[in-house]
């Protein structure tokens, strides 16, 4: 069992706290906790060293980073820095990424509906997911039990659809969110919850439980209920020394975990 401390990334969004999308689960809630990208060069100079570089989305469901890319290459090549890009939503390859990102997260949706239920837009899962395939970086691909307002409604399906191209995945779990949408929603059932993280784990080599985590005793029995399916634990609530400090998707990216499966 790996534990892993996220706070060891720092957050940036480039868009501040702005998004266009105002998302059900979100509502650019998250954007406002988040670093600028002005930030990032003190940041970098006070020995900072790990950032995923985030924000808000815009008209094409992507994270604008092509206008950043410049100065996003200048800070990683002076302070070597690592990066998790959280890119949003391409439909063509991600081309610029390479060699200037270490990682990419993206969250994924096997069924357009319940993508346009929460988001407003959709994206066919297929033409996502060879996007990502044409790109030339590690893809780590991450999906939000219960994002339907507290409901499993996709994620089997997902599960089924990544595993045919991936050994890992990153399960988050829905945490409604005041101000949004869904604030009045619950979190998901925990037994429907521990149900899918086994099947998950029948199907993937490494299963981790993700950041997004609903708090208190919800999140001591999300714990205990999936520790057994899960290889990796992302904010561990019991006390244990972490073996890595940073996102948990850098973290298959500098052990050289497979994440991608070779097969055609």
């Amino acid at each position: 069992m790996v534990f892993v401390d996220p706070s060891g990334t720092i957050p940036i969004s480039l868009t501040g706290k702005f998004c266009h999308m105002n998302c059900a689960h979100c509502g650019g809630h998250y954007l406002s906790h988040m670093k600028t990208l002005r930030e990032m060069d003190q940041l970098a100079k006070e020995g900072r060293r790990s950032f995923l570089i985030s924000g808000g989305l815009e008209e094409d469901f992507l994270v604008p980073f092509r206008k950043h890319l410049h100065q996003l290459r200048y800070l990683k090549e002076t302070y070597e820095l690592s990066y998790n890009f959280h890119v949003g939503f391409p439909q063509s390859p991600v081309i610029e990424l390479e060699g200037l990102a270490d990682v990419v997260s993206f969250d994924f949706f096997a069924d357009p509906k319940v993508m346009e239920a929460v988001y407003g837009f959709s994206v066919e899962p297929t033409k996502l997911l060879d996007a990502i395939a044409r790109t030339r970086v590690v893809a780590v691909p991450h999906i939000t039990v219960g994002i339907l307002e507290g409901h499993i409604s996709h994620e089997y399906e997902a599960l089924k659809m990544l595993s045919e191209r991936f050994n890992v995945v990153v399960l988050n779990v829905f945490v409604p969110t005041p101000g949004t949408k869904f604030s009045q929603a619950l979190p998901p059932d925990l037994l429907q919850v521990k149900e899918l993280f086994s099947y998950a784990a029948e199907n993937f080599e490494h299963v981790i439980l993700g950041c997004m985590q609903p708090r208190g005793e919800y999140r001591r029995s999300l714990q205990q209920s999936v520790k057994d399916f899960v290889s990796v634990i992302v904010k561990p609530v019991f006390k244990v020394d972490f073996d890595f400090k940073g996102c948990c998707a850098l973290w298959l990216a500098k052990s050289k975990v497979e994440v991608v499966k070779h097969v055609r």
